[in-house]
This record gives C-alpha cells, sequence and structure tokens, in this order.
C-alpha cells in the first residue's frame, strides 16, 4: 500500500480496482466452499436472467451497467458452462436471446438463497467493523459523478 501513499487520490482508480479483486478473490473462495464452479463476474448476468427471465446481450449489458462486448464474453462463457442457452425464439430473428438452462436455473437458486447470505453475512461485517460505511459511500459517489456528467452534457 506504500504506493497508494506515494501516488495519493490520482491512483483512486487502481485502488478500487485492487479492492474489487480482492473481493471477487474471496467471493470465488466462497463458492468453491459450497462446491460450485462459478465464476464471480458470472453473477450480474446470472441474477439478471433468474429474475427477470430470457434477454438479449443489450438488454443484460443495461440492466448491469457492463459494456456489451463485456456481458458478450460472460455470456459465451455460461454457454460453455452448460448455464446459459442461446437463439432463444424471438418475433425479431435479428435478436440473440439468452436464457438460463435447466443447470442454470438450479445453480442461480442455489447460488441466490445460501450462497448470497454468507456473503451478504461477510460484508455486513465489514461494514459494521469499518469506519464508513463502503456501499453507501460508492452510491454516493456513483451519484455525484452522474450528476457532474449530465451538467457537463447540457
Amino acid at each position: 500500500m506504500d504506493y497508494f501513499n506515494k501516488t495519493g487520490k490520482m491512483a483512486l482508480g487502481s485502488r478500487l480496482r485492487l479492492l474489487t479483486s480482492k473481493m471477487t478473490d474471496d467471493a470465488a473462495k466462497i463458492y468453491a466452499l459450497y462446491n460450485v464452479e462459478f465464476a464471480p463476474k458470472w453473477f450480474p448476468a446470472l441474477f439478471i436472467l433468474a429474475d427477470e427471465g430470457p434477454k438479449t446481450i443489450t438488454e443484460i449489458a443495461e440492466s448491469i451497467g457492463h459494456s456489451q462486448p463485456s456481458v458478450t464474453k460472460i455470456i459465451k462463457e455460461m454457454i460453455a458452462a452448460g448455464l446459459v442457452l442461446d437463439n432463444l425464439e424471438s418475433a425479431d430473428k435479428r435478436q440473440n436471446i439468452v436464457g438460463l438452462s435447466d443447470q442454470g436455473h438450479v445453480l442461480a437458486q442455489h447460488v441466490m438463497q445460501e450462497q448470497s447470505l454468507d456473503v451478504e453475512a461477510a460484508v455486513d461485517g465489514l461494514i459494521q467493523e469499518a469506519t464508513y460505511n463502503l456501499w453507501e459511500a460508492v452510491a454516493e459517489w456513483e451519484f455525484l459523478l452522474e450528476k457532474k456528467i449530465s451538467i457537463k452534457q447540457k
């Protein structure tokens, strides 16, 4: 962490990426404890598909705030893992609709009902120990940054 002390606030993005990486690694360990072969980066797409049903890649990307190429890559990985089916029937043949496979539905239920409790408890524990609530601080920063962007676009 000496690097961040030297660079100061200029490296905030790098520091947040490092924190994200650490949390993602820890989440992967929780999945491993449950003997679940699941990449944490798949969670947002899994959640949206389980919660809202089949969608296009664009709809998933907009829902979770990721880029379309990022979601395309994630969905391809989930298809290879047998969790997602693509080319589902659509009124518009130009759209590729994806949805959870039977295996994906079973995993989603398992992940969201059991493992999410452990992850939530771990995060809540950190929030209780911390001086500042990171969850609320991130939401505030997102709001402030979005506000600045919308002001500049006017």
